[in-house]
């Protein structure tokens, strides 16, 4: 059996809202269901370097 290592992350009522509103228009166009926790993975993956950087560089 294969541990999971997953973790859990508090999203606000009006993220949660974006969010849920986000996989309901991506349905709707593609006809395809899909979770918002899919939009967050794929932020991840795709975004994460750039927000990094962008964080960074709003602290200095």
């Amino acid at each position: 059996m294969v541990k999971r290592n997953d973790t859990t992350v508090a999203i606000n009522g009006d993220r949660k809202d974006a969010l849920q509103d986000a996989a309901v228009d991506i349905t709707i166009a593609t006809r395809k269901p899909i979770k918002p926790s899919v939009i967050v993975h794929y932020l991840i993956d795709n975004y994460l370097k750039d927000a990094v950087k962008d964080l960074k560089h709003k602290e200095k």
